[in-house]
């Protein structure tokens, strides 16, 4: 391991407090400034590692985090933004594909020597980075943080297979430790009582048309 694989783990591990610290909060521009935070250094180090796919997928997620924490704070729809930042994402996924296809390969060839067996990773990674984002995009559009939480749950798991591939020591470690973490936060908000800042925010009124009906799920099984 040379010395920039050593300060990119470190870097990591500086992105893993922010990313873990993000979902114990329960508002919504709390959770998406630790986020950001944890996303901007996860760009650091994945440009250490030459995982080009995952930097960009992260830098353009830290500019969807403050666009859509600014426009819940002003009381805005992020319905419209969520449709933009999915177009942005899958194309500018695709763009860093093509255009660092052979360095990717480069990357992966420390698994494997094989050609079919250096496309298959490449593809992998590179599918599940973008699909991973394009979910947390849909997530973090909702004002909701146990929406927020509960649909980016699935994109820790595919983080994970991306950083072990890549060899982010400090991503496996993040994800699967905000895994964790988003069920003690779902354990320690269900257990309090609903504030009536809380209930404000919640509200239709305050919420996109997809927020409404994920409240109401949400009222339907707490009340199951």
């Amino acid at each position: 391991m040379t010395f920039i694989d050593i300060l990119a783990q470190i870097v990591g591990f500086f992105a893993i407090a922010m990313n873990i610290l993000s979902v114990q909060f329960n508002t919504h521009f709390k959770i998406m400034f630790f986020k950001s935070l944890g996303s901007f250094l996860f760009c650091v180090q994945y440009l250490m590692l030459g995982a080009f796919t995952g930097l960009v997928m992260d830098f353009v997620g830290v500019i969807r985090n403050f666009v859509f924490a600014h426009n819940v704070k002003k009381g805005r729809s992020n319905k419209w933004w969520i449709v933009l930042f999915c177009i942005i994402t899958a194309g500018a996924g695709i763009t860093t594909i093509i255009l660092t296809w052979n360095k990717t390969l480069t990357v992966l060839s420390r698994w494997t020597s094989n050609p079919s067996g250096l496309m298959a990773l490449a593809i992998f990674i590179s599918v599940i980075s973008v699909t991973a984002k394009l979910i947390s995009t849909i997530g973090y559009g909702f004002k909701s943080p146990h929406a927020i939480r509960m649909i980016n749950l699935p994109t820790f798991a595919m983080w994970i297979s991306y950083n072990v591939i890549v060899c982010s020591i400090a991503g496996i470690v993040s994800d699967s430790m905000s895994i964790g973490s988003i069920i003690v936060a779902e354990i320690r908000y269900r257990k309090k009582p609903e504030t009536e800042n809380e209930i404000s925010n919640n509200s239709p009124n305050n919420s996109t048309e997809c927020l409404s009906n994920d409240d109401a799920t949400t009222r339907i099984i707490d009340a199951n």
